[in-house]
Parts: C-alpha cells; structure tokens; sequence
C-alpha cells in the first residue's frame, strides 16, 4: 500500500495550509501547518517514522 502526501491551501490565516496523507483514494489523516516549509518537515517526519516502524529490528532507525 502506497502512502502519499501533499500540502494544499486552506482558507485559515492561522494555519494557512495542510498536509493531507492518502492511501489510494483514501484521505487517512490531515495536519493543519503554518507555513509549506512546515508541511515538507511534517510530511518528512511522518514518512520517515512510517518506514522505520517497517524496517526490521537491529537496523539504524531502532538502534538507541
């Protein structure tokens, strides 16, 4: 299952986009972000965290 990512504009001056992940055609989670800056460290933390709860144990991203 391929998960995907991107940034779009929302209408809140607070937080003025979001990053929406999908699986296929299915929205599985949103984060509102300040800035699109924001949303690529956002997007680079949750893929990264995403590929190493799949790696195996003894790799780099569960050494500690």
């Amino acid at each position: 299952m391929t998960l995907t990512a991107d940034i779009r504009p929302t209408a809140f001056k607070a937080r003025p986009f979001k990053v929406v992940f999908r699986r296929h055609d299915e929205v599985v989670a949103e984060w509102p972000v300040a800035s699109r800056k924001a949303g690529e460290e956002r997007i680079a933390e949750t893929l990264g965290a995403v590929a190493c709860a799949k790696a195996p144990k003894g790799t780099a991203c569960h050494a500690g």
